[in-house]
């Protein structure tokens, strides 16, 4: 048993003195790196399937694009892009048909979602590839960047 704390020891002491030399190198290897969540999402739109929030303003402001919520309806309920449609991920399958039977194919469409780990907007926007409009994107934690840069949104009145 006293083996096992030596080597406790001896492994904390090297991680302190480890840990310390590297913070005071100018050289200092970076233990951690905190990304804004702009330049995470940005980073992010490297993916072919997804558009930079700057694109994704320009198409709303051209009203070139339709853009679609992929969240639950009460998330869409609670709080959305202005004219945005709202077509679930849970219910892609069957409410496509009747939310896109008046969008032509090759018109450009931006499925949003909400949270750094939220893909529903990916998921969806792969499966309207499938379906074969392929100006579909994805614009990765749409509603809160949407939200922090005081875009146009839609809330329930009352």
């Amino acid at each position: 048993m006293k083996i096992i704390y030596q080597i406790v020891a001896i492994i904390g002491v090297a991680a302190i003195i480890g840990f310390g030399v590297n913070s005071i190198r100018d050289d200092g290897i970076m233990v951690y790196c905190q990304w804004p969540i702009e330049s995470q999402a940005d980073a992010a739109t490297t993916n072919p399937m997804r558009v930079s929030l700057e694109k994704a303003v320009k198409l709303y402001k051209q009203q070139n694009a339709v853009f679609i919520d992929a969240r639950p309806e009460t998330a869409y309920q609670s709080g959305h892009i202005k004219g945005a449609l709202s077509l679930p991920w849970a219910r892609a399958e069957e409410m496509c048909f009747k939310i896109l039977q008046d969008i032509p194919m090759d018109r450009p469409i931006v499925t949003y979602c909400d949270g750094e780990a939220c893909e529903l907007s990916d998921f969806l926007a792969s499966f309207l590839k499938d379906l074969g409009y392929k100006n579909a994107k994805s614009l990765h934690n749409g509603w809160q960047r949407w939200q922090e840069k005081g875009l146009p949104q839609a809330y329930p009145e009352g």
